[in-house]
C-alpha cells in the first residue's frame, strides 16, 4: 500500500453509529493511513456516536449536511437504508468522494471482526504458552535453588566442625584449617549465586504478572 499512495492519509466518514459504524470506527481508528472525520447517526447516543465523541471526532445527526461540509474522499454507510443511499450519491454526482455500501460495509466488518477475534486468539495461545514455559522454569530454578542452599547449609557446618576440628589438632591441624577455610569461602560463594538466581527468579514472577495483565486484556 505504502508503495501505491506513499504517505496519503485517506479521509472517510461513517454513516450509522450502531454495531457496523462502531465495528469501522474501531478499526480504522487504529490505523494511520486513514482519518475518520465524522460520525453520523439519527440517535445522537448510539455507541458509534458515544465512541466518536471519546476520540473527538465530529459527530452528526444529519447525513447530507455533513457530507456537503466535510467531503471525505470515502463514505461508508452501514444503516442499509437505500433511500439514504441513494440520497448520498446524488449528492456525491461529479466529486471525488465514493460512497461504499451498507454490504459491502457489513462485508468488511465481519472480515475485520473475525480476524480480530483470530489475531487475539493465536497471540493469547503464544503469550499462554510463554507463561506456561516461564512458570515451569520458575519452578526448576526454585528446586534448584532449595537443594544448592541445603547443600551449602552441610558444607558450611562440615566447615565450621573442621575449623574446630583443625583448632584442637595444633599445628599439626594447619592442613585441616586451609581446607576448612576454603570449603567456608565456597559456601558464601555459592550463597552469592543463589541469591542473584533468586533476582532473576523475582524478575520471572514480575513478566508472568506482566503476561496475565496481557491476557487480561485479550479477552
Amino acid at each position: 500500500m505504502g508503495e501505491w499512495f506513499g504517505d496519503h492519509v485517506f479521509t472517510i466518514g461513517i454513516i450509522g453509529g450502531g454495531r457496523g459504524g462502531s465495528g469501522l470506527l474501531r478499526f480504522f481508528g487504529q490505523s494511520q493511513a486513514v482519518k475518520v472525520i465524522f460520525v453520523v447517526d439519527g440517535d445522537p447516543n448510539a455507541p458509534g456516536i458515544l465512541l466518536a465523541k471519546q476520540r473527538g471526532i465530529r459527530t452528526s445527526t444529519n447525513a447530507m449536511e455533513t457530507i456537503r461540509t466535510e467531503r471525505p474522499e470515502f463514505i461508508f454507510d452501514s444503516t442499509g437504508d437505500e433511500a439514504l443511499d441513494a440520497e448520498i450519491r446524488s449528492l456525491i454526482q461529479g466529486t471525488d468522494t465514493r460512497l461504499i455500501t451498507p454490504a459491502t460495509s457489513r462485508m468488511m466488518v465481519r472480515v475485520l471482526e473475525e480476524n480480530t477475534s483470530r489475531t487475539r486468539e493465536d497471540v493469547s495461545g503464544v503469550v499462554g504458552t510463554i507463561k506456561g514455559e516461564l512458570s515451569d522454569s520458575l519452578e526448576g530454578s526454585r528446586n534448584l535453588v532449595s537443594r544448592i542452599n541445603s547443600i551449602m547449609s552441610s558444607m558450611q557446618m562440615l566447615a565450621l566442625n573442621a575449623s574446630i576440628e583443625a583448632a584442637k589438632a595444633g599445628a599439626h591441624g594447619r592442613g585441616f584449617a586451609v581446607v576448612a577455610d576454603h570449603m567456608g569461602k565456597s559456601v558464601e560463594t555459592v550463597r552469592k549465586l543463589t541469591q542473584e538466581i533468586d533476582g532473576v527468579n523475582a524478575h520471572i514472577i514480575q513478566v508472568s504478572e506482566q503476561i496475565d495483565s496481557v491476557l487480561e486484556k485479550l479477552k
